[in-house]
């Protein structure tokens, strides 16, 4: 809470029981009668709570180091309490005493004290509600950024299983290509020098272009064509909504395109095409089911690095439809504005 709202809460308080004690005070059928100076007096007492409130907050917590559980608070109150009652009662009667406006008897001390306890059970205990407030906000935020951290840290591990697995891929379709075709070995090394920097470049980033994604995504079905003879192929739709400057995470679509040909077998002669439908707010990568007849263990890593990496990134889900006839990714996208 700033210093001007702080403010302007005790100047109403002040007001309000001022206004109240004078009304308990009225006869029926009178007017309600104070004095134009007893808000200031209230308010000075509500600051003055407040103050010794927050000095014995401070003075616990230095001791402490942070104020965590309820019998601290309960101390703090207590303590903040007694002095207060003690010292502004004290202050009263010796003002009194020094004007000469009240003969000062033990009934009137008993009277200004139960006055002062009231008002700083409010007043201490509204301020110290706030503390406890502000420090279970704190304390969400703290475990917020400490659960993205992990999850961050969790990304970064499946990150790192990405290019294992692509390097010897295709270095042993270029060993093979380089006895075939040198020719046809030379281009394919280009294009896998230029997939790869794409790679190395952007593994640690969160974030990346969905046009230079989608550059990435055809260079690399350019390989898979030369490693399998075309029997897959590429398709992708961009819808009227679409936005080519929206953000993506580096490498999914190679993940999702990965995914497919593992456990899809492609020919030549009927070559299993993966459509890629780029929507508003979404990506969409689709193949039909046509399952190999020997099937490759599933650790389902891609699937689970695309959901782990959503998930921190995004704070939504990786929507997965897979049926009998075929098998849909759901990528979200972000709008460059939105991007981190």
């Amino acid at each position: 809470m700033n210093k001007l709202t702080n403010f302007f809460i005790i100047c109403l308080f002040s007001l309000f029981m001022v206004l109240y004690s004078a009304q308990l005070q009225v006869k029926p059928g009178e007017a309600i009668q104070w004095h134009f100076d007893a808000p200031v007096w209230m308010a000075i007492q509500c600051f003055i709570a407040q103050w010794i409130t927050l000095r014995w907050f401070e003075f616990f917590q230095t001791r402490r180091q942070k104020i965590t559980d309820t019998n601290s608070y309960i101390r703090v109150f207590l303590c903040s309490n007694a002095s207060f009652t003690l010292v502004v009662t004290g202050l009263i009667c010796v003002l009194e005493l020094a004007i000469g406006i009240q003969t000062i008897t033990l009934a009137h001390i008993l009277s200004l004290i139960s006055m002062q306890f009231i008002l700083h059970t409010i007043v201490g205990g509204f301020t110290l509600a706030f503390k406890v407030f502000e420090q279970i906000k704190q304390q969400g935020i703290a475990l917020q950024q400490t659960e993205k951290s992990l999850l961050e840290s969790q990304v970064k591990t499946l990150q790192q299983h990405i290019d294992p697995h692509f390097l010897f891929n295709n270095l042993n379709v270029l060993s093979a290509l380089i006895q075939q075709d040198p020719d046809d070995a030379d281009e394919y090394l280009n294009t896998f020098c230029d997939i790869y920097r794409y790679i190395l470049q952007h593994k640690d980033h969160t974030l990346v272009s969905l046009k230079q994604e989608l550059a990435f995504a055809t260079n690399y079905m350019d390989l898979i064509s030369t490693r399998f003879d075309k029997a897959y192929t590429l398709e992708v739709t961009t819808m009227p909504a679409a936005d080519l400057s929206s953000k993506v995470l580096p490498c999914s679509l190679q993940l999702a395109i990965e995914n497919a040909i593992k456990h899809n077998q492609g020919d030549k002669a009927d070559p299993l095409v993966i459509k890629i439908t780029i929507e508003e707010n979404q990506l969409r990568i689709f193949n039909k089911i046509n399952e190999k007849e020997f099937k490759q263990e599933s650790t389902r890593l891609g699937i689970t690095n695309l959901q782990s990496r959503c998930n921190t990134i995004f704070n939504q889900p990786l929507k997965v439809e897979h049926t009998p006839d075929h098998f849909e990714l759901i990528l979200p996208l972000c709008k460059q504005k939105e991007a981190v």
